[in-house]
């Protein structure tokens, strides 16, 4: 559940944009169908990508190639699930700021006054020093609490996939983990780490009184009539899932149990629904007041509130979203903000064999640039 940047996604995401710009209003779609095969052809040890984009006024373009899984002769559709994984933290972003709105908190609350705070001295100690006094909410959100990372500074998937796969972890356990990593990292520094949201999922069920998946649930997934949608879904969804592999490992049961409801990146979701999240959310729908949104949107290093930027432009405005890297599956959503156009692309594999060279992506990054 890392941050996975200047992948052939990445490209992916500036080349829809690109062939959807082509010619003013004449919307080439079989440039995408050709970029969605090209990116599954050099990753032979995945058997299936899904990707969509909608671009008001211009294209609404879903399309899928591949199978379900390696050696299956079952034709992906393009509406079978996956763990979207990291995604999860801008839905968690967004109910935690929908409670900033209603008065139930704010971001500059101290994390100790909804969380145990010798957990919290245990997590923030760095070089003799601990900073459970200090720590706000808005730290957890940004990345800047010092906090170590459970998941990737550990081998914390190897060994639960090792010991205990179908095991589903609660935030108690997960915690109990990230409880055995000492912080590395300066307390006001970013640096990115699942165990922050970990945390925020714990804030969310002391404030609201339900589970974290219950709180998703009532806030973006039942309002925005996302179906396929869930973060503890019923384990009959397995048969619909689009296979997760980490090299040749089939790893798709493994991350629907260990990801079950998993506030740092546990979101079980089609490409349809994960589209209409990222619509409503990156256009202010889901907050109240505009000012919530922009203030999601405040970029430091890179990181908002539970939203990453890959680039800005003149031309095209920032290109925000999240990336989900997850043992089996590597997927980004993505939101152009001078186009208001959205894009969400999965490949199930999360060990990609080709990463596209830097000055292919600075040349699919210039055609958009100069396209418009």
């Amino acid at each position: 559940m890392c941050i996975k940047t200047l992948s052939l996604s990445v490209v992916l995401i500036f080349s829809l944009t690109t062939c959807a710009q082509k010619e003013g209003t004449e919307l080439h779609t079989e440039n995408l169908v050709a970029l969605a095969k090209e990116y599954l052809d050099i990753n032979p040890q995945a058997s299936g990508v899904m990707a969509a984009m909608d671009y008001p006024g211009k294209l609404n373009w879903n399309y899928a190639i591949g199978h379900v899984g390696l050696g299956s002769d079952e034709v992906l559709q393009g509406n079978e699930l996956f763990v979207a994984a990291s995604i999860t933290k801008t839905f968690v972003a967004v109910c935690i700021l929908q409670m900033e709105e209603e008065g139930k908190l704010s971001l500059q609350d101290k994390a100790s006054k909804y969380l145990d705070r010798s957990m919290l001295q245990q997590l923030t100690m760095y070089r003799g020093r601990s900073y459970e006094e200090e720590l706000s909410l808005e730290h957890l959100l940004r990345h800047t609490s010092g906090i170590s990372d459970y998941l990737n500074n550990t081998k914390t998937h190897l060994s639960a996939y090792r010991n205990h796969p179908d095991k589903i972890y609660t935030l108690p356990d997960r915690m109990a983990i990230a409880l055995e990593v000492p912080s590395t990292k300066k307390f006001g520094k970013y640096h990115y780490s699942n165990t922050n949201y970990v945390l925020l999922g714990m804030v969310a069920e002391t404030i609201d009184k339900l589970s974290i998946a219950e709180i998703l649930d009532k806030r973006i997934i039942q309002p925005l009539g996302l179906v396929n949608t869930s973060l503890k879904a019923p384990k009959t969804v397995l048969p619909k899932m689009l296979k997760g592999y980490y090299t040749d490992w089939d790893l798709t049961s493994f991350s629907y149990h260990f990801n079950q409801s998993n506030p740092a990146g546990g979101i079980l979701t089609n490409v349809n629904d994960l589209l209409v999240f990222g619509q409503h959310v990156f256009r202010g729908k889901l907050f109240q007041n505009k000012a919530t949104l922009e203030k999601m949107l405040d970029f430091e290093n890179g990181y908002g509130l539970g939203v990453m930027q890959y680039d800005k432009s003149r031309k095209t405005g920032r290109i925000f979203g999240h990336s989900g890297f997850d043992p089996g599956y590597t997927c980004y959503l993505a939101y152009l903000e001078n186009l208001d156009a959205t894009v969400v692309t999965v490949i199930n594999q999360s060990e990609l064999e080709a990463v596209m060279p830097a000055f292919l992506l600075v040349k699919m990054v210039r055609l958009v640039k100069e396209d418009r």
